[in-house]
């Protein structure tokens, strides 16, 4: 990715021109994918996504031990 995390430099927005195209290329996917499913981006942050609609989505008060994950 363009930056590590936490980079508030401009090299982490997403509108920075890079040279890498493999690095353009995986913060295109990243946005890409996240925007398709309902995300929207925060502009000066490459890995910063936040939910449209959140409150669609109620809250849960589950302790981790008691989810079925496998």
């Amino acid at each position: 990715m363009p930056t590590g995390f936490d980079d508030f430099t401009e090299r982490a927005h997403h509108n920075y021109p890079l040279k890498d195209s493999t690095v353009a290329a995986n913060r295109r996917l990243l946005k890409t994918v996240m925007e398709k499913h309902g995300f929207t981006s925060l502009e000066t942050e490459w890995w910063h996504y936040f939910f449209r609609n959140p409150k669609q989505y109620p809250l849960m008060d589950i302790a981790f031990e008691d989810l079925d994950v496998k």
